[in-house]
């Protein structure tokens, strides 16, 4: 009987903290990112080290999966920090209070965007 009853007791606690689990601390390109979140690109200069672009995306008007954020970051990259740049990665702030941050992995520059690169 005392083992029923700290079960239905500990059921509702179980199921609450599997709805509130927190965000993976490392953003894969199949994650979801959650309306709301703030979205940042960084870039690395070599000589001036990492630098977060002044180009975000402050609000998430929708849902955005961790490749379209990359694609998104590549397409920033292009145009805010020119050619100088050699990698990058995403930085995602999701909404709550907790404001815990989803980092992807650090990625270099798309080759085809190397000045020496040619084009077919």
């Amino acid at each position: 009987m005392m083992k029923t009853t700290l079960l239905f007791l500990l059921l509702p606690l179980a199921l609450f903290l599997i709805g509130c689990q927190s965000p993976p601390l490392v953003l894969a390109d199949a994650d979801l990112i959650p309306v709301g979140s703030r979205v940042s690109f960084w870039v690395n200069h070599d000589e001036d080290g990492w630098k977060e672009s002044n180009l975000h995306i402050a609000y998430l008007p929708r849902p955005m999966t961790g490749a379209e954020a990359r694609r998104w970051a590549e397409g920033v990259g292009s145009r805010d920090a020119g050619r100088r740049w050699t990698h990058y990665y995403v930085l995602v702030t999701p909404p709550g209070y907790d404001r815990r941050v989803w980092r992807s992995q650090v990625h270099p520059r798309p080759a085809a965007w190397e000045p020496t690169a040619r084009r077919l």
